[in-house]
């Protein structure tokens, strides 16, 4: 890479923070940070995991780890760090925070009432670079996404909004045979439930009462088989543009605990649909990235779709830095100068654009190149917490027969050779630490691909990536 233009990009960050800033990045995973360092210098993280990769972290920022004081590995989510907040680990982090005299920006994937009430109270010395929670929490409604999306003709599958109280299994003749019930808010795929016979219906609906009362809506929609794509997006002053799109892999056995839940991203399986289907897909996430921008979000945001029979159906927004953004990040700047799409989220945060970037080359040729490389995480999909029994270190490997071999260490995508390389990183705990049901051990990286030609299956080598580097742990489970 080319690094005198990125210089001059992350010079501009800078300047526009304040000169004496110390910037921070708050996420899930530890790993995601790179994304934001890659355009700004960090002094510390704040994330859920601690693993065998930590002490790296830990020798040059200020690592706040959740999973740190515990010894055992938590299922990450945006919870783990709000609970975190009310005890001794949060006391630790304001005081941190509010120390010393140096204007403190913090990057997080999402805000949070615990970095928007220090940034109050603080006067401004500590910056939230992210869209205000109220605003997320409204472009999180997945009905007001599907009004919306009814209303610019955005082909959606065929559903429609009813209360959980009126869920029935009549609703599976009328929409089925295989439907999907859809809760208002929800992330990750946890709150999208496959329903097949009225028995599932009935158990769905007295837990969804339970959770949230009768009245509150829903949707019910028709199983669409297909890719599930995840697309990039950003509002840049004012205007949406398209980044990089990904297909995802769910449902896979050995990362994934029911059908919907996450597993991972390939991005060169993305240029394999068809091109009616990307150019619709180009179309439709410019239009609602309209109606987003419309609402004074900035930065960064994704839209999801599944393409069925060639056609793509729009499924939600997700108003915030993406699990995808790292990856992206990084091969976008494999093998090219142009500034990342982190870059123009920051530049907008931060109000460091310039007037002649509306129009710069840099800006306009964002996602125009395709990238080719995916993300697979591996998680826990025992119904009980498993200890680990022996450590998988970080690094880079290559799979010798059915077992992987650590070739040597690398920390970062760059670190890779060719599509025969895998990365292991985020966090593999180390020997002997219990990991909860949908804990994950590790994300493993590369330049290949996950899916296979059509983007809908996965590849037998996918297959035997989970399988090889889930039997070198020599998992058992916790009495």
């Amino acid at each position: 890479m080319n690094s005198a233009p990125m210089s001059e990009f992350r010079e501009r960050l800078i300047e526009a923070a304040s000169a004496s800033a110390q910037f921070g990045f708050q996420g899930l995973r530890a790993a995601d940070s790179i994304a934001v360092e890659e355009c700004l210098p960090l002094s510390f993280i704040v994330a859920c995991d601690w693993g065998m990769d930590g002490a790296k972290w830990d020798s040059r920022l200020r690592y706040f780890a959740v999973e740190r004081p515990l010894g055992r590995r938590i299922v990450w989510t945006h919870g783990s760090i709000v609970a975190a907040y009310e005890g001794a680990w949060g006391d630790e982090l304001k005081s941190y925070l509010t120390s010393g005299d140096a204007p403190r920006v913090i990057v997080p994937y999402r805000s949070t009432e615990f970095l928007e009430q220090m940034a109050a109270e603080t006067g401004g010395r500590i910056s939230v670079l992210a869209n205000p929670l109220e605003l997320k929490i409204q472009l999180d409604d997945k009905t007001a996404f599907r009004r919306e999306a009814e209303r610019r003709g955005i082909p959606l599958p065929p559903g429609e909004i009813l209360a959980i109280g009126d869920l029935s299994g009549v609703l599976i003749k009328k929409w089925g045979p295989r439907i999907i019930v859809s809760e208002r808010i929800g992330s990750s795929g946890n709150q999208t439930h496959l329903i097949e016979n009225p028995g599932e219906m009935d158990s769905l609906k007295i837990r969804l009462i339970e959770k949230s009362g009768p009245d509150e809506p829903a949707i019910v929609s028709r199983f669409l088989s297909g890719p599930a794509i995840g697309v990039a997006a950003i509002i840049f002053r004012g205007r949406p543009r398209m980044s990089h799109p990904s297909a995802m892999i769910t449902g896979l056995a050995g990362s994934s605990m029911h059908r919907f839940d996450y597993a991972g991203s390939d991005y060169g399986a993305y240029t394999r649909l068809p091109d009616s289907a990307r150019r619709k897909i180009r179309e439709n996430t410019l239009s609602i990235g309209e109606w987003v921008a419309d609402m004074g979000y900035k930065g960064i945001f994704g839209v999801d779709f599944v393409v069925h029979g060639g056609e793509p159906y729009a499924l939600e927004v997700n108003p915030r830095l993406l699990g995808t953004t790292q990856l992206m990040t990084e091969l976008e700047l494999r093998d090219n100068p142009r500034p990342p799409t982190m870059y123009w989220h920051l530049a907008e945060l931060l109000d460091a654009g310039r007037e002649e970037d509306e129009g710069s080359p840099q800006l306009a040729r964002m996602g125009e190149s395709p990238l080719a490389g995916f993300q697979l995480l591996l998680r826990n999909t025992r119904p009980f917490p498993v200890r680990i029994g022996r450590a998988v270190e970080p690094g880079i490997y290559l799979l010798d027969g059915a077992a992987p071999r650590l070739i040597r260490d690398g920390s970062r995508l760059g670190d890779l050779q060719g599509p025969e390389e895998i990365l292991l990183t985020c966090s593999p705990p180390a020997a002997g630490t219990e990991v909860e049901p949908r804990g994950a051990f590790f994300k493993l990286e590369g330049l290949g691909s996950l899916l296979d030609e059509e983007a809908e299956d996965v590849t037998p080598l996918t297959v035997q990536l989970v399988q090889s580097f889930t039997d070198a742990l020599n998992l058992t489970a916790v009495p």
